[in-house]
């Protein structure tokens, strides 16, 4: 039932008879009296259907904000799994490198002409650099696409930081500018 209907169906001081003998001024006031407390309710109505519709705009934008932050960690530990992989794999061509140096070294002693040492050293270079590279190569890519992603996220993080801020101060105003006005009517109507 909206407030002008209430008003109609519903008198707001049943004491007052409108039949009664009542001067004209007083039957005026009270009618005056009606329409400004219809109005009030009119407004509080707006204020409130105001309200929620801010506070339901607030929550969505929380979530968004906890949806990016969480996939910004989740982003960023993705990063640190593949860093600690990187390591791993680094540490295990390390190994491999080391192996092979060993070996070649053992095999510089068995060899006896210098030109066969150097072929054998030229061959397990390539056999060891051409892997090596193409793993490295390949890391170094997948690094860059998860910096390229962890960058776009900071900035989506970013803008959406900003953008709730902007709502909150937004709404902060708002507020304030009702309560002021509010407060105005307040003061006007007593």
């Amino acid at each position: 039932m909206n407030p002008p209907a209430m008003a109609q169906s519903v008198p707001l001081f049943p004491n007052l008879n409108p039949g009664t003998s009542r001067p004209p001024a007083l039957l005026a006031s009270d009618m005056e009296l009606q329409k400004m407390l219809i109005d009030e309710r009119m407004r509080c109505e707006n204020h409130k259907t105001n309200y929620q519709t801010l506070k339901a705009e607030h929550t969505r934008l929380q979530g968004e904000y906890t949806r990016a932050q969480e996939e910004l960690k989740r982003l960023l530990s993705d990063k640190q799994g593949i860093q600690s992989k990187n390591q791993l794999l680094l540490a295990e061509l390390q190994g491999e490198l080391l192996d092979k140096t060993r070996e070649l070294e053992e095999l510089r002693m068995q060899v006896l002409t210098p030109q066969k040492l150097e072929l054998w050293r030229a061959q397990i270079q390539q056999e060891l650099e051409g892997p090596v590279r193409e793993r490295f190569n390949k890391l170094e890519e997948e690094t860059e696409k998860y910096r390229s992603e962890f960058n776009k996220l900071r900035y989506e993080y970013t803008f959406l930081k900003s953008e709730f801020d902007h709502q909150r101060e937004e709404h902060a105003r708002v507020l304030e500018e009702r309560k002021i006005r509010f407060d105005t009517e307040v003061l006007e109507t007593s």
